[in-house]
C-alpha cells in the first residue's frame, strides 16, 4: 500500500514538472502541487497523531483532501489563475491525489 500511496501522491508533482518542462517558464502547477502536498502531509501527520488508524482510508484521508484542496485553490489564485472552474478542477484533482496518496503512504502508527 505504501508504494501505491507514493505513486498516487507524486501525480500532481509529475503533472507540474511536465507542465514546467513543456512551457519552459510556467511553474504555477508545480507550486500548486507542492502546496497541496504540504497541506495534505500536515493533515496526515495530525490524523496519525490523533490515533485514528481504525477508520478506513476514505475517512482518514478526507481532512487531508479538504485541506489540500483549500490550500491549492488559494495558491492557484495567488499565482494569478483567473478561472474559478479551472482552479476548482485542478485543486480538487491535486488534493485527492495528495490526500489519498499520502494517507496510504503513511506508515501505521508505531510502525
Amino acid at each position: 500500500m505504501r508504494i501505491t500511496g507514493v505513486l498516487i501522491a507524486v501525480v500532481p508533482l509529475a503533472f507540474g514538472l511536465v507542465r514546467a518542462g513543456s512551457t519552459g517558464s510556467d511553474f504555477r502547477y508545480l507550486w500548486v502541487a507542492l502546496v497541496s502536498s504540504i497541506a495534505a502531509g500536515v493533515m496526515v501527520v495530525l490524523a496519525r497523531r490523533a490515533g485514528n488508524q481504525e477508520a478506513g482510508v476514505a475517512a482518514r484521508s478526507a481532512p487531508a483532501v479538504f485541506a489540500a484542496a483549500g490550500a491549492a485553490g488559494i495558491a492557484a489564485f495567488g499565482f494569478g489563475a483567473g478561472s474559478a472552474p479551472a482552479v476548482l478542477m485542478v485543486a480538487f484533482g491535486f488534493a485527492v491525489c495528495s490526500g489519498v496518496g499520502l494517507t496510504l503512504a503513511a506508515p501505521p502508527r508505531g510502525g
